[in-house]
C-alpha cells in the first residue's frame, strides 16, 4: 500500500472521492443558496456519490490485507462512539438516531473505503483535486458576495454565510483551499498555473475574511508554525523570522482593533457564537460530573453538542472514551512528524486545520472532514513505515557478507582436503 503507479490527475478516482468527502459539501451548499433549493435532495445525492466514488476506488484498489494498517485504538473508539450513539438512539433520545445515521453515512462509510485503499495515493493529485474543489467553492462564495446576490447573508456580528452554509464551514472551505495551494506551489509549476493558483489563494484569504470565524483563523494560525517547526531549515526558518517581524511591525505601527473585532477578538460579550459554545462547554462539564466513567450519552440538552471536541468525548464516553482517545491522538502526532520528515505536507496541514477546527466547533458524529482525514493519515503512515521497515529487511539480506564469490566455497574445501 505505499507504491502505485502514478495515474493523471483525471483518472485518479481516489484523489476526487477524498476531495469531494472532506472539501465538496461548502460547494454543494453555495449552490444550494445561490439557487434557491430549500429541500436536502442535492446535499442527499451529494453524500451518496460520494459513497459511491469512494467504493469504486476501494474495488479498484490493490486492497489486500489493508485492514492491517489500522489502528487498534482508532478502532476502539470509533466502537465505543457509535456504540453510544445506538444506546441514546434505542432510548429514543432526541436526535440520536439522526446522529447515527450521519455519522455513517458522512463519517465512517467513506472513512474506511478511503482509508482501506490510500496504495493509490499521490499527494500532487490529491491537491490538485482539493484545490480544483475548493477553488469553485471560494469563486462562488467571494462572486456572490460581491454581485450583490440575495443569497449572501450577514448575521448580527457582520459574518457572511448562506442559507445552507454557515460562516465556519465558509472559513474552512477558504483554509483548505490554502492548503491545497501551499502543497501545490511546493512542486514546480509554470507561471501561468502559479498566477491562477495565487489568484486562487487571495479568494480563499477573502473567505476566510468575510466569514469572520474564530476557528478557521486559529487554525490556520496553526498550520503557518507547525511545518517549519517539524522539518526546520534554513529557508523555512528565515520566512518565518521575516514574517513574525512583519507582524509584530504592522501590530506597532497600525491601529488592528477594527480587524480584532472582525473576527470577534476583543469583547467577547458582543459575539452571540462564543458566548453559547461557552456556555454548551460549561453544561457539558457538568453532565459529565455526574457519569465521569463511562459518560453522560453523546446528545447535549439545549445545544446538541458543546463544540468542542475532547469536551464532547467526556460527555459522550466518559473517562474511558478519553482514555482510548489519547493514543489515538499521540499516534496522530507522531504521524504527522514522520510525514513531515518526508517532507509531505499536504496531510499534517489537513489533520492540523481538522483537530484545531474541532476545538471551536463540530460534533464528532458531525465531522466528516475530521475522521476522514485522521483515518487516512493513519492508515497512509503505517502503510508507509511497513514498506520502509520491508525495505530495511531486503537491504539488509542483501549486504556484501551474504553473498560469496563464486567458487569460493569448492576452492576452500579443495585446499582443506590437500592439508
Amino acid at each position: 500500500m505505499y507504491i502505485s503507479k502514478h495515474v493523471p490527475i483525471y483518472k485518479d478516482l481516489w484523489a476526487w472521492s477524498f476531495a469531494l468527502a472532506v472539501a465538496g459539501y461548502p460547494l454543494i451548499g453555495v449552490f444550494s443558496s445561490a439557487t434557491g433549493r430549500e429541500d436536502a435532495k442535492l446535499s442527499i445525492a451529494f453524500r451518496i456519490l460520494v459513497i459511491a466514488l469512494s467504493g469504486i476506488a476501494f474495488f479498484w484498489s490493490d486492497r489486500h490485507k489493508a485492514w492491517r494498517f489500522g489502528d487498534v485504538w482508532l478502532f476502539a473508539f470509533a466502537a465505543l462512539y457509535l456504540t453510544k450513539l445506538g444506546i441514546d438512539a434505542d432510548y429514543n433520545i432526541d436526535g440520536a438516531s439522526d446522529a447515527l445515521v450521519f455519522a455513517l453515512i458522512t463519517s465512517v462509510v467513506p472513512a474506511a473505503l478511503l482509508a482501506l485503499s490510500t496504495n493509490t495515493w499521490s499527494e500532487i493529485n490529491v491537491a490538485w483535486a482539493l484545490f480544483t474543489v475548493g477553488a469553485l467553492s471560494v469563486a462562488g462564495i467571494v462572486w456572490l458576495q460581491y454581485s450583490g446576490s440575495n443569497a449572501v447573508l450577514v448575521d448580527t456580528t457582520d459574518r457572511v454565510y448562506f442559507e445552507r452554509l454557515n460562516p465556519i464551514s465558509v472559513g474552512h472551505a477558504g483554509l483548505t483551499t490554502l492548503i491545497a495551494s501551499y502543497t501545490l506551489l511546493r512542486f514546480d509549476q509554470s507561471k501561468i498555473i502559479k498566477i491562477v493558483i495565487l489568484s486562487v489563494v487571495s479568494a480563499s484569504a477573502v473567505a476566510i475574511y468575510l466569514a469572520a470565524a474564530r476557528g478557521p483563523l486559529v487554525a490556520l494560525g496553526c498550520c503557518i508554525v507547525l511545518f517549519p517547526l517539524l522539518r526546520p531549515n534554513f529557508t523555512t526558518m528565515l520566512v518565518c523570522l521575516l514574517f513574525v517581524a512583519g507582524a509584530v511591525l504592522a501590530l506597532a505601527i497600525t491601529d488592528i482593533t477594527p480587524l480584532l473585532d472582525k473576527f470577534h477578538l476583543t469583547v467577547i460579550g458582543k459575539d452571540n457564537s462564543t458566548t453559547e459554545r461557552l456556555g454548551s462547554i460549561s453544561l457539558s462539564w457538568g453532565l459529565f460530573q455526574q457519569s465521569p466513567l463511562f459518560g453522560w450519552g453523546t446528545q447535549l440538552p439545549l445545544f446538541v453538542y458543546p463544540h468542542n471536541m475532547f469536551m464532547e468525548i467526556l460527555q459522550s464516553a466518559g473517562l474511558l472514551g478519553m482514555a482510548i482517545f489519547i493514543p489515538v491522538f499521540v499516534k496522530l502526532g507522531m504521524a504527522i512528524k514522520f510525514l513531515a520528515d518526508k517532507r509531505l505536507v499536504l496531510l499534517p496541514l489537513l489533520a492540523t486545520q481538522a483537530i484545531v477546527g474541532a476545538q471551536f466547533s463540530g460534533s464528532l458524529w458531525g465531522s466528516a472532514f475530521l475522521w476522514i482525514v485522521v483515518t487516512v493519515l493513519i492508515f497512509r503512515v503505517n502503510a508507509m513505515r511497513s514498506f520502509d521497515q520491508w525495505s530495511q529487511r531486503r537491504m539488509a539480506w542483501r549486504t556484501p557478507a551474504r553473498f560469496a564469490v563464486p567458487g569460493e566455497g569448492w576452492a576452500a574445501s579443495n585446499v582443506a582436503a590437500r592439508k
